[in-house]
């Protein structure tokens, strides 16, 4: 279901005494998806616009994906990461790309998706399943794409500031960002800034404390994010584009520790700095009326330093470990329409170096990977409602360096077809097949778990076989209804497993799961007159490891989402929210489980003036205490309110 509003806003916008800027435009640029010609029906993607994220105060990058169907949000307690599972694929299995090019810390093939503020994102694009062969490797569950702005007024821009506080005192924090454009005909600039202090959050008074963790406070949850980013792009003509892009994130979190009733060994963790720095250059250029050919390069890299502590007053520091990540890479995409048929190539190219070490010890680890990925793309027009898009792909990986172990290779093929098809205007309908693998990070092959786990450096891909049933039906003006059923079979799963002890190691990382992942997800947004929005989006996932007893984790069989909005005037809009999230298992003995919760959220927006939005609300009014993860509680009840001005 699209989670965008945009009926009612287009209707807000008409009713309004006082005139509204529209939104900054998407960077095209950054896009990639299945095109014809003409366009196609809907393919599955799901995408979450800038007034949303706004609209429903989704800072994060989890936060916005919270909204998708199918879609389940989680919280690497340990090492308070932010984390997101697509119909039951980790982060691992579905790769996070900005403007098309591929962000993820090179040793783990993961990234903490709390440090991506969505403040400077024009839009979020969520490919589950069957998703274009041309992204590139690893896209075993889908892709999930960040599009940038793109100015498209000569002068435009917005800034903002809010604050949030909880029913703790001490939990409050405050926000502040701004993003300016210019676009002058043959060339544009597009920058934004954006600053974030979020002091520790107020748990529910539903807690139950334990000896770590009172009520109240949740300890050690503070952090900080800065981010910049800059854009310069010139188009000589109607045509062609070549656009240069900075981004620099500089962020520090603390961990809390566990807040659970088994019986864990506390651990006393900071984050003081988690930094990334980023530049891209992408390119589009007609070669002439049927052809085209588009660039991407960048160079990626990540600064962490990882603080242990062995006391709870974070006095005692123990260990300080530095992890020194880089990448650098791009690609080349050629189409052509050829008849009915629009064909793309690409070919894809990413070096990936991963460093650690611990201050004071002279030894480091030193890894590297060279992974390369060529594609084929066919969109063929069949009728003017009927396609066919049939694709193939080839990945590879070669280790460079692999520290005491041999260098080794992988690789794998990614075949998939799709039939899409419109019988009328109301009605959309799609059947996919894919073939997708993900090749082994560096993490999974080499990481020993601080001794307690053995090295595995020849781990086999990962391979999943996905079908797909969609429907898309829109009754009028009135209503629109989504269902998809999916089914998918997964190879060579890498999980970690228990071994006879060799020293002080006790498991390892082994193909040895074959799971069956299979679900549907149904949606419907309803216009009742034009004053009120109706919402709601449900998903069922069923998955069974087939090859042992182990409990499979961290995703929930069953999610709820409903919401509702009310026009109450041209200017005010408020609205309501419950999510409901049936349990889910933190550990694979089952002993650890996250009970099923459901949060309530209240929102309001009030425009006055010329551009300026207040937005307020208030975040679990109920006051639930829940929890993503077993003993690592999320916030309670949370107050927020912000203004922002738009030109």
């Amino acid at each position: 279901m699209s989670p965008s509003i945009k009926p009612l806003s287009i209707l807000v916008a008409a009713l309004a005494s006082t005139p509204v800027a529209q939104a900054t435009g998407s960077f095209e640029l950054g896009r990639i998806e299945v095109t014809a010609a003409q366009e196609l029906p809907a393919l599955g993607t799901t995408r979450i616009d800038a007034d949303l994220m706004r609209d429903e105060n989704r800072e994060t990058l989890t936060e916005a994906l919270d909204r998708v169907p199918g879609v389940a949000v989680g919280n690497i307690g340990m090492r308070n990461e932010q984390v997101a599972y697509i119909r039951g694929f980790n982060m691992r299995q579905v790769p996070v790309l900005v403007d098309g090019m591929p962000v993820y810390i090179s040793y783990d093939g993961t990234v903490d998706l709390g440090r991506f503020t969505t403040f400077d994102i024009a839009e979020v694009n969520v490919s589950k399943g069957f998703s274009s062969v041309l992204y590139g490797p690893n896209t075993l569950g889908g892709a999930i794409n960040l599009i940038s702005r793109r100015p498209s007024e000569k002068f435009e821009g917005e800034v903002g500031a809010g604050y949030q506080v909880g029913d703790t005192r001490g939990s409050d924090g405050s926000r502040v960002w701004g993003n300016f454009g210019s676009n002058q005909g043959q060339w544009y600039v597009q920058t934004g800034v954006s600053y974030v202090d979020q002091n520790a959050f107020s748990l529910s008074n539903m807690f139950s404390p334990n000896d770590e963790q009172g009520r109240g406070l949740r300890k050690n949850a503070e952090y900080r994010d800065k981010k910049i980013s800059l854009k310069l792009g010139w188009t000589p003509n109607e045509t062609d584009e070549y656009a240069i892009s900075y981004v620099k994130q500089d962020g520090k979190k603390n961990v809390p520790t566990y807040a659970g009733t088994a019986d864990e060994t506390p651990r006393y963790r900071r984050w003081p700095f988690w930094d990334r720095e980023s530049i891209y250059f992408l390119s589009n250029t007609a070669l002439d009326d049927v052809s085209y050919l588009k660039t991407r390069l960048y160079y990626d890299q990540f600064d962490n330093q990882f603080d242990w502590y062995n006391d709870r007053e974070y006095t005692d520091l123990s260990r300080e470990s530095i992890y020194d990540d880089y990448s650098y890479g791009g690609s080349l995409e050629y189409g052509r329409h050829i008849a009915n048929h629009l064909v793309k190539v690409a070919a894809h190219y990413k070096f990936d170096e991963h460093v650690d070490y611990v201050i004071g010890d002279p030894d480091r680890d030193k890894y590297q990977d060279k992974t390369y990925s060529f594609a084929i793309e066919d969109t063929i027009t069949l009728t003017e409602r009927q396609f066919i898009v049939a694709g193939v792909s080839y990945d590879r990986r070669d280790s460079v360096k692999s520290g005491e172990f041999d260098n080794n290779s992988t690789d794998g093929w990614n075949p998939q077809i799709g039939y899409l098809f419109a019988p009328d205007n109301a009605n959309e309908g799609r059947i996919t097949l894919s073939r997708k693998t993900r090749v082994p990070t560096m993490s999974d092959r080499y990481s020993t778990s601080n001794g307690r786990a053995l090295p595995a450096p020849d781990l086999k891909p990962e391979k999943a076989t996905t079908a797909e049933i969609g429907w898309v039906h829109r009754i009028g003006t009135v209503a629109r209804l989504e269902a998809a059923i999916f089914h998918s079979n997964i190879r060579d799963l890498i999980q970690r497993v228990d071994i006879e002890p060799v020293g002080p190691a006790r498991s390892q990382n082994q193909n040895v799961d074959k799971v069956r992942s299979r679900g549907v997800e149904l949606g419907g947004e309803f216009w009742l007159g034009e004053n009120w929005l109706l919402g709601t989006q449900y998903s069922y996932l069923d998955r069974k490891n087939r090859s042992s007893d182990l409990q499979l984790t961290d995703a929930p069989e069953h999610t709820l989402f409903a919401y509702a909005t009310w026009q109450a005037t041209p200017a005010l809009s408020l609205s309501a929210s419950a999510q409901y999230e049936s349990k889910r298992f933190s550990s694979t003995d089952r002993e650890r489980v996250a009970s099923s919760f459901t949060v309530a959220n209240f929102r309001g927006s009030y425009q006055f003036g010329q551009g300026f939005t207040a937005r307020f609300g208030v975040e679990n009014f109920l006051d639930r205490n829940y929890a993503y993860t077993e003993g690592w509680p999320e916030p309670g009840r949370t107050y927020y309110a912000n203004l922002s001005y738009r030109f």
